[in-house]
């Protein structure tokens, strides 16, 4: 039996997402000053079970990237000189499996597969 959310918490989770998206595009977005067109063109694709992030990178040496992943959160950065690092993240609707994620770079294209993490049914124990 699944459990039901409030629509308090759908809301909540909505304006969440919404604050993280803003500020991902106001504060992050202009600290990298222009440097971020490495990682400016994202194709994302949703698929049943898992997440594919496609990021132009041919100006970046793979060598110097850096991908995270934390619930519905994705970071990938990498050194653009000596004193300066691009960076671009990514939320999503869903947690993603960081355990089982893969990157690969080919061509000048970093691809990203985020596995969407499944949902775990707890069992009661008898008292």
């Amino acid at each position: 039996m699944g459990a039901m959310r409030k629509p308090s918490e759908t809301l909540f989770g909505d304006f969440e997402r919404a604050i993280d998206e803003f500020f991902d595009e106001l504060l992050i977005d202009r600290w990298q000053c222009g440097a971020g067109e490495q990682f400016a063109n994202a194709e994302i694709v949703d698929y049943e079970d898992r997440y594919e992030i496609r990021l132009a990178a041919e100006r970046v040496d793979p060598e110097k990237i850096e991908v995270e992943s934390l619930g519905r959160r994705l970071t990938v950065r990498a050194s653009a000189g000596p004193r300066h690092t691009v960076e671009r993240a990514f939320t999503f609707a869903e947690n993603v499996d960081a355990e089982t994620a893969s990157a690969r770079f080919l061509s000048g294209t970093l691809t990203i597969t985020l596995p969407k993490q499944k949902a775990r049914r707890i069992y009661l124990k008898d008292s």
